[in-house]
């Protein structure tokens, strides 16, 4: 049997300079767990068109809302085409109703364990409509995933290593809990060790270069710092995910540091307590937003700080004050965005029982380019507008200037907000994350 696993992307458009952010680490382990015998391809259409010429006998393709008209579009031509479409991810495991409409089946859920029963039927004929994980998959151990399917020239990195699983917390306009569970599920330090150790020199000067993409990579912070004792004599240059509360222990930042930390995605999300307490984000807390960032720079970790505008306490100062905070406390690179409610979401819900979003906005052409629900304080063209001005103020030359202070990476920052900053000209903001479905900025890793 041939089978071909796509992540697809927005429209069938490629990254800039045809590049892929990180590699679609959930395919790769999709494909770890494919019998030997059966003939399996990768297609990242992020980094590679689409063959259509080419019929294996099964297609699966993940999904995220971003990019579900687009998977629906692909595997409506697959089946055209006589093969058979399972359709999977996070938002088909939301919606598997809608996916079914355009796959023979739907696996909903964390897919590894279940994956071999689904090749099994499908080589036999009998492919069910509806596979559904029940709990979660076992982390402790994983098998390695398939770096050999995908080209590491093509990825800013290639290098991509989970660690664990799962969330605590449930912020309201985030789907990780609905998906990977409130438990987190953690590897085994040495588990992690050994994947990292098997790992390419990816960089100029031959070092690792790893992205470790979990959702918060110091969800324990007593297990995050044992990983980072044994990451030190490894000498590998990392970046992560992390809640601001990484930087509420200095003992942390400083192991982090050591071990070979350089950057770290932080959901700060807002400078207002207001919407603080209406998203459920309690572990942040505003009033040490600032000594947490001066702690990170001290050790010289960089930060891209992820805002959301348009809760419903928002009022029109919040947007000069979260510019002014991000100038003040010299972020390097940040995510302006405003809400979206994504399926599996506690926003969601209730926004679709006030009547505020319309099921289904993600079929809307170019509908990821303004607000898709009635916010409470000003209208939606309105927010669209704010958010998209406080980004292009951010990455203004005047503000970048003043940004940047004296560190060993200036100049790779300077050039990244020069870079972002003309892709937000060229009308191509390539949002590092999708909001929060899944998780931002590496989300795309886990697609």
């Amino acid at each position: 049997m041939r089978i071909h696993l796509i992540a697809p992307t927005k429209k069938g458009e490629t990254y800039l300079f045809n590049r892929g952010l990180l590699a679609p680490l959930g395919l790769m382990y999709l494909a770890a767990h494919t019998p030997p015998e059966v003939e399996v391809r990768l297609i990242d259409e992020n980094v590679e068109r689409i063959d259509f010429s080419r019929v294996p006998d099964l297609v699966g393709i993940t999904t995220m809302t971003a990019t579900a008209p687009r998977a629906y579009e692909i595997a409506d031509r697959y089946r055209a085409l006589s093969a058979k479409v399972v359709l999977g991810g996070i938002h088909a495991s939301m919606l598997p109703e809608e996916a079914l409409g355009h796959a023979d089946a739907v696996v909903a859920g964390e897919a590894e364990e279940i994956w071999p029963r689904v090749l099994s039927d499908a080589a036999a004929g009998r492919l069910e409509p509806l596979y559904r994980q029940e709990g979660y998959a076992d982390f402790r151990r994983p098998l390695f995933p398939r770096r050999d399917l995908v080209d590491p020239r093509r990825y800013w990195s290639a290098n991509v290593v989970q660690t664990a699983r799962g969330c605590p917390h449930g912020c309201s306009f985030c789907s990780v809990t609905a998906f990977n569970g409130r438990r987190v599920r953690m590897r085994d330090v040495d588990s992690v060790l050994e994947e990292v150790d098997s790992l390419s020199r990816n960089n100029l000067q031959r070092r690792k270069v790893v992205a470790f993409v979990d959702d918060n990579i110091a969800a324990d912070p007593g297990r995050a710092k044992e990983l980072f004792k044994e990451l030190i004599p490894r000498k590998i240059r990392w970046g992560s995910q992390a809640s601001i509360t990484f930087a509420y222990d200095e003992e942390l930042v400083a192991l982090a540091a050591e071990s070979g930390c350089h950057f770290l995605f932080i959901g700060l999300e807002t400078v207002s307590r207001q919407a603080l307490q209406e998203m459920g984000k309690r572990q942040n807390k505003v009033e040490r937003y600032a000594e947490a960032m001066r702690l990170l720079r001290k050790y010289g970790i960089h930060v891209m700080g992820a805002f959301v505008f348009g809760f419903d306490s928002d009022d029109e100062a919040v947007f000069e004050e979260t510019l002014d905070f991000a100038m003040r406390n010299k972020i390097q690179v940040a995510q302006f965005a405003h809400l979206v409610p994504y399926p599996g979401t506690r926003l969601y819900r209730e926004l679709l029982e006030q009547g505020r979003v319309e099921p289904g906005f993600w079929f809307e052409p170019e509908w990821d380019s303004g607000v898709v629900y009635e916010p409470k304080n000003f209208s939606a063209e309105w927010l669209t507008e704010r958010t998209h001005r406080v980004q292009r103020d951010f990455y203004s030359y005047r503000s970048i200037a003043r940004r940047m202070y004296p560190h060993r990476h200036w100049s790779y920052w300077f050039a990244f907000n020069l870079l972002y900053r003309q892709s937000l000209r060229n009308g191509r903001s390539h949002r590092l994350g999708e909001g929060a479905e899944k998780s931002p900025a590496m989300a795309r890793a886990l697609s």
